[in-house]
């Protein structure tokens, strides 16, 4: 099993808490399941894995020559020990 250690500032932790708490989840079960989410649509579009705002800067580009780049699939993600 991998660990993913995210170092989080107090506003971010506060706001994915809430998030978490509108799932009734804890927030370790519910950042797996996020990040599982995002994993297995990063093949489906891009507009599928990136956030609205993401698209809204960088994913309009009108270039006909440019080329997006090549994105790797991360692996699966297993749930997080909350008792660390």
């Amino acid at each position: 099993m991998s660990t993913l250690v995210l170092n989080l500032d107090d506003r971010l932790k506060l706001r994915l808490d809430a998030l978490a708490a509108r799932n009734r989840k804890p927030l370790p079960d519910w950042a797996t399941e996020q990040l599982s989410r995002l994993a297995a649509n990063a093949d489906e579009s891009p507009a599928a894995a990136y956030s609205p705002d993401w698209m809204a800067a960088f994913g309009s580009i009108s270039d006909p020559s440019f080329d997006a780049p090549a994105r790797s699939f991360p692996l699966p993600v297993e749930p997080l020990d909350a008792a660390l």
